[in-house]
């Protein structure tokens, strides 16, 4: 049986058998609250090394230095503890912005994290290359420089197994981030420049090479089921850590066979010789017992010795988990003097405390660093001021958003089992949490249809992250954006409210038609609307609502281009995409909304 069939089967196997599965042998009180509740936990744990903010997403390091330095953050989605808040500390990370289960930060708490870094030398933001995670660490650096705060960016992109090395842009972030962050953070301990900091960063991650080997699945505690199976007696080579497949599926073997199988993928990647001296890294996925690493570091240790590598540094155990996945990610550095240094500098952190001395050269006070543009994502398109003096009176649409909020909670268990197929299995459940809090915020008197999606668009921004908080914040910003001083909604008003709407999506990508996104229903479901436009509104929202279905139900037979899922190439094929069939929902439900208000 084919890799591709067995993923098909284990898929089905999940679809069947566990859908309405909930985990009775997991540790939590509220599931959608596992996060907040385990924040709490480490800081009442950790008092001495971790302390809490305004932001309860954002945790800085408990004592912060009166001596100006680089501030060195990231920001990445809870279930891979300790990181990322476990790489918070003296000689590593300075803030951390924290997200769900699986999901980015939203681009506010990626803020605030540079805030609260912030000593006046400027701030390295250093994160994995996830789109969610892309799309709200720009909008926080377009905000921070506005606000005179110089931040750079460096993308980790060290996972091999992710896409090929003449493509290594599209390769994910995975362990190798924690040698970034200790090179990075060193550094700036060191009293190195902002400049500097980034250089060490694109150094150590340009020279690490990361691959992961999966041997059983995760389960969200708020979904209850694993969103895909591994069969017993096999192993997923190259498997991501939110349990994205990987390269291969193969019989598991020994220790030995697996050390070599995986130095076998990394070490020509770089590649890696005779005579290198390297950092080894030996991460557990959250369910492998340690002695297990050590059993595996061992081989490794062994192949290296036989192909006359050197390890002059070494760092085994649960370092970047996957919540309860049974597993393996080895990791390896190619060292020169600068990162071989930086390697032995000391550091304590929940994840990680390296014992030594600082070098013995004196600690200066790096420059002060200003503001510099890092590239703007762009405004909002502007829409045309249109005024309309008759149509849909804007007072009778108070029931809009809370029809939008019901209908996203309703549909959270189907948007996660949707995106279970070929992602996390978290997409309705972050769309509920988002949509959710704006309807407990605009209570039993909400405001207009402007007002609403204003609140709307903030919550989601503010609330749950990934790259549907950005993406969607954006959507309904730029439908409110025509509403502003008008008492009436026509055809011709509400054609520019979907115009504002498709270009706040795109000012933050390019997706586009046939990506498997949600532009595949929005596009044409605004294109069919603006076609119907002269009939009415009631005629144009009607067209829109069968276009947005038609382009949902054509996600079915696309390949993912764009995102998590197109690694998967073809296997993700067969299944609709997770953010257009959301996409389909709200425009559905805004025309059945409107259109009822119209027939009133």
């Amino acid at each position: 049986m084919s890799h591709e069939e067995r993923r098909e089967n284990s898929m089905n196997t999940i679809d069947i058998h566990l859908r309405a599965a909930r985990p009775l042998d997991r540790i939590f009180n509220d599931p959608d609250q596992i996060v907040e509740d385990g924040i709490r936990g480490y800081l009442l744990a950790h008092p001495d090394i971790l302390t809490g903010t305004k932001n309860p997403r954002v945790l800085r390091r408990a004592h912060k230095g009166a001596t100006r330095k680089v501030g060195v953050i990231t920001g990445g989605g809870s279930g891979h503890e300790p990181a990322f808040l476990g790489y918070v500390g003296k000689g590593m990370l300075d803030a951390v912005a924290v997200g769900e289960i699986f999901s980015s930060p939203t681009a506010a708490s990626f803020l605030d994290a540079m805030r609260e870094a912030d000593n006046g030398a400027g701030v390295a933001c250093l994160f994995g290359n996830y789109a969610g995670d892309t799309m709200n660490v720009r909008l926080a650096v377009d905000d921070a420089t506005r606000e005179g705060i110089a931040v750079g960016t460096v993308v980790a992109n060290d996972d091999v197994a992710s896409a090929p090395k003449d493509d290594a842009a599209r390769r994910r972030g995975v362990a190798g981030e924690i040698l970034m962050w200790k090179a990075a953070g060193a550094r700036a301990e060191e009293g190195a420049s902002l400049e500097e900091v980034l250089a060490t960063a694109r150094k150590a991650i340009d020279n690490t090479r990361s691959i992961g080997v999966g041997l059983s699945p995760c389960t969200i505690v708020a979904n209850g089921h694993p969103n895909f199976m591994i069969e017993a007696g096999t192993m997923e080579v190259g498997i991501g850590h939110h349990g994205e497949p990987g390269v291969a599926i193969s019989r598991l073997g020994s220790s030995r066979d697996i050390a070599r199988m995986m130095c076998d993928h990394i070490l020509p990647d770089l590649p890696f010789g005779a005579g290198d001296e390297v950092t080894v890294l030996v991460s557990g996925l959250g369910a492998t017992p340690v002695i297990e690493l050590y059993v595996l570091f061992a081989d490794i240790a062994d192949i290296m010795h036989e192909r006359g590598i050197t390890i002059r540094h070494n760092f085994v155990g649960n370092l970047f988990t996957s919540l309860d996945m049974k597993g393996v990610t080895l990791t390896v550095m190619k060292l020169d003097a600068e990162l071989d240094r930086l390697m032995s500098h000391p550091a304590h952190a929940i994840g990680l405390t390296r014992v030594g001395s600082a070098p013995e050269s004196p600690v200066t006070a790096a420059p002060a660093a200003t503001a510099h543009d890092q590239g703007a994502h762009g405004a909002l398109a502007e829409t045309e001021r249109y005024i309309p003096t008759s149509g849909i009176a804007l007072e009778s649409t108070r029931a809009v958003v809370p029809a939008l909020v019901s209908a996203i909670v309703g549909a959270r268990d189907w948007l996660s089992e949707i995106d279970g197929k070929i992602g996390d299995g978290d997409h309705g459940i972050n769309m509920a949490k988002g949509f959710a809090r704006c309807g407990q915020a605009l209570g039993d008197a909400p405001p207009t249809m402007e007002g609403g999606l204003r609140a709307l668009s903030d919550s989601l921004m503010a609330g749950i992250g990934g790259s549907m908080g950005p993406l969607y914040g954006r959507f309904f910003e730029g439908l409110a954006k025509p509403l502003a001083g008008v008492s009436h909604i026509d055809a011709h008003l509400f054609g520019l409210m979907l115009d504002g709407a498709e270009a706040g999506i795109r000012s933050l990508g390019n997706a586009d038609v046939g990506d498997k996104t949600l532009m595949d229903t929005l596009v044409p479901a605004v294109r069919a609307y603006h076609a119907a436009e002269g009939q009415g509104l009631k005629a144009a929202l009607a067209a829109m609502s069968v276009a947005a279905e038609q382009g949902r139900d054509s996600t079915r037979d696309l390949v993912a281009r764009i995102g998590r899922a197109s690694r998967l190439g073809e296997r993700s094929r067969g299944v609709l995409d997770a953010g257009a069939t959301s996409c389909c929902l709200i425009l559905q439900t805004m025309a059945a909304s409107l259109s009822a208000i119209a027939e009133a």
